[in-house]
């Protein structure tokens, strides 16, 4: 009589023939395909940092954010799915050559509703702890420069390349033959920090300098704009950029975290 190789060998052969390969090997137990026309579509797995990169955020603290809805936890160095986190589509994997455990989620993971709110909670909590007027300033341009991405706009953020050398423009926002120049103000309303007509008028000034050092732009319609995240701007300001014909203006769009 021949002797068959029992289930567990076939399954340990499998798994060292994949070390040798030293190909990523999931933790499940193998699983006969349903190969019938009627087999819905596999599932597509992304990382940690494939999910981060869709949230704006880093890895590490998306990880966190998984632990406070408790869909995983970390166990001596690896992150584990809980009974919870499974059902919601990850999966563990372990890297045979690296010896390392990790997660991948269900693709479909993005759109969860619990975890899109927890990112925004998570990012409106990281806004308050900016603590600096620089740290405020960097995030309120970069939600700007989504705001003006989402709308069609090709985006350079000048500020942010030129640093000090800026002269007041943050954005430099282009659709078509129309170019907006703007400036970025996290301010708090009802504050001795408010927008008056001396600064648009300097800002006139490093605007005209701006145009003459920069022939590039000469054809295309030109504004200059201030984008405020509150009513921090003085009515001597309002009616000076009234007095431009459309060379300025300016706009209030809270930081709401997407």
């Amino acid at each position: 009589m021949i002797k068959r190789p029992s289930k567990f060998k076939k399954i340990i052969d499998i798994i060292l023939d994949r070390e040798e390969e030293n190909e990523i090997v999931s933790l499940e137990e193998p699983k006969i395909e349903n190969t019938s026309e009627t087999s819905p579509e596999p599932k597509v797995y992304v990382t940690v940092t494939q999910i981060a990169q869709h949230f704006k955020i880093e890895p590490a603290d998306l990880n966190n954010i998984f632990a406070s809805l408790k869909w995983s936890y970390k166990k001596d160095k690896w992150w584990i799915a809980t009974d919870q986190g499974i059902s919601k589509g990850a999966k563990q994997f372990y890297h045979t050559a690296s010896k390392t455990k990790y997660l991948k989620w269900d693709e479909s993971i993005k759109k969860d509703f619990e975890l899109i709110k927890a990112v925004k909670e998570f990012k409106e909590n990281q806004q308050f702890k900016a603590t600096t007027p620089k740290e405020k300033g960097n995030l309120y341009e970069e939600f700007i420069a989504d705001h003006y991405r989402r709308l069609g706009y090709v985006v350079w953020e000048h500020g942010k390349d030129k640093g000090r050398k800026d002269r007041g423009i943050d954005l430099i926002v282009k659709k078509g033959k129309e170019i907006t120049f703007i400036q970025c103000k996290n301010w708090r309303e009802n504050t001795r920090f408010q927008i008056d007509h001396k600064e648009v008028k300097a800002s006139r000034t490093e605007a005209r300098a701006f145009m003459k050092d920069n022939p590039l732009f000469i054809g295309y319609k030109v504004k200059f704009r201030y984008t405020l995240s509150s009513n921090c701007i003085h009515p001597s300001a309002i009616k000076y950029i009234e007095e431009t014909n459309g060379l300025f203006d300016y706009e209030i769009l809270p930081m709401v975290m997407q």
